[in-house]
């Protein structure tokens, strides 16, 4: 099963997103397929295809990266694009509060996921939430110019989803939940 970690966004955050991506969608940026609100996650780990006694240890070690750790406020703001503004493969958006919080708690999420032989990517972890991905490398930099801000919301809980690639986009399915206590 294909599987990652993740946390939501509130649902007043999400209706903002959607407003966001009208806005984005009139900027006409050629080829790229925006991902629809109820999609939308924050990912803290990708773990890819993985077998379901390795689901059965990602739940029983992802108690062990909340221990402690109480909920947050975030807030998403500002729309940028990787690799580069002028070569986009994915545009995103970025966040100003809850940054730390979430880094903490992803790289507690990765070091105990090492321990049952889960491989973290090496590149730093850049909480985003993605909002388009675009099939050929295209100048995005209008679009990375418009301004956004959602309200502030809550993160108070890990969630283990399985995802199932379907043509009309991928299906989520929620596998476990883990709150986050102080």
């Amino acid at each position: 099963m294909r599987c990652f970690i993740a946390v939501d966004i509130s649902a007043t955050a999400l209706n903002q997103i959607k407003g966001l991506l009208v806005k984005l969608g009139k900027a006409g940026v050629a080829g790229v397929r925006w991902v629809k609100p109820f999609r939308m996650h924050l990912t803290l780990a990708f773990l890819g295809e993985v077998s379901l006694d390795f689901v059965t240890s990602v739940k029983e070690c992802l108690p062990r990266a909340v221990a402690g750790f109480g909920p947050f406020s975030c807030r998403l703001n500002g729309i940028g694009a990787f690799p580069s503004r002028h070569r986009a493969r994915v545009v995103w958006v970025g966040m100003d509060k809850g940054t730390d919080e979430l880094c903490e708690l992803q790289k507690r999420i990765a070091k105990e996921l090492e321990k049952i032989g889960y491989r973290p990517e090496r590149r730093p972890f850049s909480p985003h939430l993605t909002l388009g991905r675009l099939r050929f490398p295209a100048d995005v930099t209008g679009v990375s110019e418009i301004r956004f801000q959602s309200d502030g919301f809550e993160i108070d809980r890990l969630i283990l989803f399985q995802s199932v690639l379907k043509p009309e986009g991928p299906e989520y399915s929620r596998l476990a939940e883990f709150k986050l206590r102080s």
